[in-house]
């Protein structure tokens, strides 16, 4: 049955979203028909709050809306716990529709432990797919402590988690396979749609803390839009400083590599959720790297921060070349979708 404009009416809103959501103790008020808010407890001092919209990916956006707000709580070292989204639906929504995002809302919950303790429903002429904008509210991994992403230092090196543009990728390899597989192997889809299991860095945040403590992690950033490019412009802007990295030293999974040469797109500025950047003291970054490896995260030593450039950066190419990064870039994902062969 198609919905009709504003928010969900109250039987739709109660059989697909709040009949659904299990509510841990610390929610005192959970989400009802008719609550404005939510009220939680906590043990703490300290919490930390994110938010962040999906609005590029047709497939799988209530599951990823939940995983890039999880690993925006996570790169300040802290567990998310309570999630608030908002559920824009255009105009020809179905119920279905409505059942396919919360189902992978639910599932995404359920991996990295949180709870869905509010937010809101509509259908509206204003948007032409869904959107989704959520929130997400973490505690603390060690008391009282957290991690930003502008307290890199003069020559700490730069540790990159599993592979450049993984999110994308996957978003890529999902939503137009039918287009890709006139220029692909099936296998390489097969391999790209697999990615989906790294999407989240919580379990890089956490052996990294357990690796070398967080007293020496400096500061940590998602790869999200503008991809790896993106990520390491805004820790330099946010730090004060530069930042140097070599192309040869970057990991690039197979499947990125080759869908981005077929679809003529540079995997450092396509968006990578999944992928953690992290400021180390230069002294512990060897450790890192080798404790993450061994508990089956590929890591890698890229390069390092450095005060010689100011809020900007450089690439050392393959060949040697030298390419400045004096803003963040526009996402590859971005510019895929503004062609017309696809």
């Amino acid at each position: 049955m198609q919905l009709e404009l504003g928010k969900l009416p109250k039987r739709a809103l109660i059989k697909n979203i709040l009949s659904r959501i299990k509510v841990s103790d610390d929610v005192l008020l959970p989400p009802a028909f008719g609550e404005d808010g939510a009220v939680i407890t906590t043990k703490g001092n300290i919490i930390v709050v994110v938010a962040d919209p999906i609005t590029g990916a047709t497939s799988e956006a209530g599951w990823l809306a939940v995983h890039v707000n999880a690993n925006d709580v996570a790169v300040h070292a802290a567990y998310p716990k309570w999630f608030i989204s908002t559920l824009l639906f255009p105009i020809g929504t179905k119920e279905t529709d409505i059942e396919q995002v919360m189902d992978g809302v639910i599932e995404a919950l359920s991996e990295v432990r949180a709870t869905l303790i509010g937010g809101h429903t509509e259908i509206t002429d204003r948007v032409k797919e869904i959107i989704i904008s959520g929130a997400m509210i973490g505690e603390p991994m060690v008391d009282n402590k957290y991690i930003t992403s502008g307290g890199a230092k003069d020559g700490d090196a730069i540790v990159i988690t599993k592979g450049v543009g993984i999110e994308g990728t996957f978003i890529l390899a999902r939503d137009f396979k039918a287009s890709l597989l006139k220029k692909l192997d099936e296998k390489v889809l097969n391999e790209a749609m697999k990615l989906r299991r790294m999407i989240s860095i919580l379990p890089d945040v956490e052996y990294s803390i357990k690796a070398i403590g967080i007293e020496n992690i400096h500061a940590m950033h998602d790869v999200t839009e503008g991809g790896l490019l993106g990520g390491l412009y805004e820790m330099a802007f946010a730090s004060g400083i530069g930042f140097k990295i070599y192309e040869d030293k970057i990991p690039v999974l197979k499947p990125t590599k080759e869908i981005c040469s077929v679809l003529r797109l540079d995997p450092l500025k396509l968006i990578g959720s999944g992928s953690l950047i992290l400021a180390v003291d230069p002294e512990f970054a060897d450790d890192l790297v080798s404790y993450l490896m061994k508990n089956k995260i590929n890591s890698a030593i890229i390069g390092n921060f450095t005060k010689k450039y100011q809020k900007e950066g450089i690439i050392i190419k393959r060949n040697g070349k030298i390419i400045r990064v004096k803003d963040a870039p526009m996402d590859e994902l971005w510019h895929f979708f503004a062609r017309s062969e696809y």
